[in-house]
């Protein structure tokens, strides 16, 4: 079995205990390095280069958007996942910007959060709802552009898209339409190869502006 390793990075001690709990408990983590600042965030990445990046953004000593950035810097093969408390869409968009693959909200559920990160790291990119809700009022189009056209979606592909959009996960969007988590990812990429991106947020990005969620 594929065993993923953590960094974390958490200035908030309940919750970091909560990470911690959850990532030594799970089969498929290993965890590397717990900070609690920026500065020790940044050396724990440097060091044991993990392949993924748990992180919060409001930390003592700066924020851990500079930590998603030090990743491209230092050429790591790492995936950044955002766990905050921060809904605010310049913070939001600033993160996912710099490289956040997916944006979790602290009060999710645990279950969820370990669900997102094998997400994740299976090319999805999970999203909270209230996030995928700002993002789509980010991108709501008043005219939909003028755009090229692009290989139509099928039925099912239009109806996860919209489930996605919603601020669904895979395993929620597989159990509401009765097929397989592997299913649903797997359209989900081809989603992505028809309008010609590479993330969810780049997915309703292009669908708002194509017109494909009304």
């Amino acid at each position: 079995m594929k065993r993923y390793t953590l960094t974390i990075v958490e200035d908030d001690a309940d919750v970091r205990q909560r990470l911690v709990l959850l990532i030594t408990q799970h089969v498929e983590f290993e965890l590397l390095a717990v900070s609690a600042t920026m500065a020790d965030g940044l050396a724990a990445l440097e060091q044991h280069k993990p392949d993924i990046l748990l992180t919060d953004l409001g930390l003592p000593d700066g924020s851990g958007i500079e930590i998603i950035k030090a990743i491209e810097r230092l050429h790591l093969d790492c995936e950044a996942m955002v766990i905050s408390g921060f809904q605010d869409e310049h913070t939001v968009f600033d993160a996912l910007e710099a490289g956040a693959k997916a944006y979790i909200l602290k009060h999710d559920d645990s279950q969820k959060i370990t669900d997102a990160i094998l997400s994740m790291m299976k090319g999805g990119a999970p999203i909270s709802p209230v996030i995928a809700r700002l993002m789509l009022q980010r991108f709501k189009q008043p005219h939909v552009e003028v755009v090229e056209p692009l290989e139509a979606l099928t039925e099912r592909q239009s109806k996860i898209l919209k489930l996605v959009s919603q601020g669904f996960s895979s395993k929620e969007i597989a159990e509401k339409l009765d097929i397989t988590y592997y299913t649903v990812t797997t359209h989900i990429k081809n989603i992505y190869n028809k309008l010609q991106v590479n993330s969810r947020a780049e997915a309703l990005h292009e669908a708002a502006k194509r017109g494909l969620l009304s």
